[in-house]
């Protein structure tokens, strides 16, 4: 008797193992994760300062439910005897350059709007089939447009979408963002639509998305440590609960059992403003569905590169630099990289942050304003 029930036992064992390793293989690698702390501009924040780079607007009760819908559609898929889609082990779309480049939210709580943009950014540019386009749009107008003076509440996924698609999306250089609370410009123009928006709710779904199509829109719950994370696969090692943020994910690595994700914190922080994070952690997989957006490659007639329509802003800047030698110095040596560093430059920043951006865009008129500067 003793020794039948022993071999039940043992039994019982090795099927529970071999569950496991099939949730494990339909999530990727169960490697441990590792990674290490840095210091950084977002490590060193105060709490409240942190509590600003955050933003998703999080509804308990929408949360569970996501959370209920995720884990019916999982259920089915494992009911499936074979996957719908043969997904490859690890996709990255940093590789080749189809990814722009970092930004940075700064104290206000509109990483929805930059994981929005971030994703259209990249998906035109690998629907348009050229990663050296300079689509560059506005997160200050869709955020302030679409949400309204929401720096201290944050927004929501659909909203944002919706926004993109009804309304759309303006250029940066139209309204450079500022990390405050602003009331809606309505001279902005909005000159991109995205065509239409889903949600992948499996991992087969998101893996499918990822690598067919491109970058996706997702969320997490964000953990204290999170904000010293510097490089490595993130898992948290603390049960402190920071609150909810918005990311692009840009691909995803079986091996090491990780999305990769854009953030929205500035270049200094994480694997040079991107990390990587193990699978079924932080809620990415539990509560939070992708979000798939879907975009066609603007028409020559309408792309974003007609650059002569910056020439009277830039002529207006350079008049009024000629009367106020604070303003004249502050250009010098912040866009022109000439002179000596200014005092203050404080009360510019608004202008000069729109030259930055427009001549990001049309490199071809840096040496003439800067030549025009003397």
């Amino acid at each position: 008797m003793a020794a039948r029930k022993k071999a039940r036992k043992t039994r019982a064992k090795k099927s529970t193992r071999k569950t496991s390793a099939k949730k494990s293989a339909s999530r990727g690698s169960s490697a441990s994760p590792s990674w290490t702390k840095r210091t950084s501009d977002v490590s060193t924040l105060s709490p409240s300062q942190r509590k600003g780079m955050l933003g998703y607007r999080a509804d308990e009760k929408e949360l569970a439910e996501l959370g209920n819908l995720i884990s019916a559609a999982e259920r089915f898929e494992v009911a499936l005897s074979t996957p719908r889609f043969a997904a490859p082990p690890s996709v990255d779309w940093r590789t080749g350059g189809w990814i722009s480049g970092i930004r940075n939210q700064a104290g206000c709580g509109a990483c929805v709007s930059f994981a929005t943009i971030a994703t259209v950014e990249s998906r035109i540019r690998i629907v348009c089939r050229d990663p050296n386009r300079n689509d560059d749009f506005s997160e200050a107008h869709l955020f302030f447009c679409g949400c309204g003076q929401c720096c201290d509440v944050g927004w929501n996924f659909a909203p944002a979408l919706d926004f993109a698609q009804n309304t759309g999306l303006a250029r940066e250089t139209d309204w450079p963002y500022q990390d405050v609370n602003q009331p809606c410009n309505t001279s902005v123009q909005p000159v991109f639509k995205i065509t239409g928006w889903k949600r992948a709710l499996t991992i087969a779904e998101r893996k499918q998305s990822l690598s067919t199509t491109g970058p996706m829109v997702a969320g997490m719950k964000v953990f204290s440590d999170f904000f010293d994370y510097g490089s490595g696969v993130y898992s948290p090692n603390t049960t402190s609960v920071a609150g909810y943020h918005a990311v692009s994910v840009v691909g995803y690595d079986d091996a090491a059992g990780c999305w990769i994700c854009k953030n929205s914190w500035g270049p200094n922080w994480g694997e040079q403003g991107f990390f990587r994070i193990a699978y079924g952690t932080c809620e990415m997989d539990k509560k939070f569905p992708f979000y798939q957006v879907d975009v066609n490659c603007p028409r020559p007639d309408k792309e974003e590169d007609d650059c002569s329509r910056h020439l009277p802003y830039l002529r207006k800047v350079l008049r009024y630099a000629r009367t106020n030698r604070g303003f004249h110095a502050c250009l010098r040596y912040y866009i022109c990289r000439q002179g000596y560093r200014p005092y203050d430059c404080r009360r510019y920043y608004g202008v000069m942050r729109r030259v930055a951006v427009i001549l990001r865009e049309c490199p071809q008129y840096r040496r003439p304003f800067c030549r025009a500067l003397g």
